[in-house]
């Protein structure tokens, strides 16, 4: 098995709806994203003979990633997140406001970030998504 590696970094805040603690308030994190691309076997003809696939396809799709998340506020799209949008809309000033379907744990995330790649048809196996420099998910599906 070859396995690659590629990783970025982005800066986003979340809400968690729903959620008594702490973390209860708007609030962001610096991500490290890293993700493992397999195969069993290399390209045996053309541009890419001897690879997995390109390092570029990757960090292309990677960058996609990272325009999706960066900078941005991630809230659910439910009754309570769509609150919290309004909260921030009558205030006049402008948020760039990115609405999910799950709530934007690092567990969600991951996973969702897995599905983006692998619909850009990249072979991904795994996404470790880190929320801190010490604490991450991971996410794989069975092959």
């Amino acid at each position: 098995m070859f396995t690659l590696k590629s990783e970025i970094q982005f800066d986003m805040a979340h809400y968690l709806s729903g959620y008594e603690g702490k973390c209860n308030n708007i609030h962001g994190h610096r991500y490290r994203l890293v993700v493992k691309v397999s195969s069993e076997t290399l390209h045996e003809e053309g541009q890419l003979r001897g690879m997995v696939t390109d390092f570029s396809n990757v960090k292309a799709v990677l960058k996609e990633i990272h325009d999706l998340f960066d900078h941005k506020l991630v809230i659910e799209d439910n009754e309570e997140g769509r609150r919290v949008v309004n909260k921030l809309n009558e205030s006049g000033k402008l948020f760039d406001i990115f609405m999910v379907p799950y709530r934007p744990t690092a567990e969600e995330m991951s996973r969702h970030i897995y599905h983006e790649i692998k619909k850009r048809g990249i072979p991904v196996t795994e996404v470790e998504l880190y929320e801190t420099p010490t604490n991450s998910c991971t996410y794989r599906e069975a092959m």
